[in-house]
């Protein structure tokens, strides 16, 4: 990386545009994490916790795509601050803001789903109680 001396100012040889879309992305980031990851996970616990663990929460799951969904967003960061032109520097900058929401909200469809299925095999179990019971 080179650095540049200009009137007085150090510069790192890269266009503002380069250097406004590595802060956005970062901010991006940062947001995600605590407007959306925090609440999700915050929402999947008490949801757990109030039906006592009876909710199959698909933890393997969610963890393997936090995961990939890190490692990709980490990459993407990396090809943000070696770039030097504009226009990579902002689509990577909209792919790391999909990347990081999506990556945020699988744990909340993951449990959805897991909820939905348990509930589909509620029913049949219910109904055969009640035949049971009445004889």
């Amino acid at each position: 990386m080179r650095v540049q001396v200009s009137h007085g100012r150090v510069s790192s040889g890269k266009p503002r545009s380069v250097r406004v879309a590595l802060v956005v992305a970062a901010a991006v980031v940062v947001l995600v994490l605590a407007a959306v990851v925090l609440p999700v996970w915050g929402l999947i616990g008490s949801a757990d916790a109030s039906t006592a663990g009876a909710l199959d929460v698909p933890v393997g799951r969610i963890a393997v795509v936090m995961v990939l969904g890190v490692l990709v967003v980490v990459a993407l960061a990396v090809g943000l601050l070696v770039t030097t032109r504009p226009t990579v520097a902002w689509v990577l900058t909209a792919v790391i803001t999909v990347v990081a929401l999506l990556t945020a909200l699988y744990p909340l469809l993951a449990t959805a789903q897991a909820a939905v299925d348990q509930g589909k095999a509620f029913i049949p179990w219910l109904t055969n109680l009640v035949v049971q019971l009445r004889g």
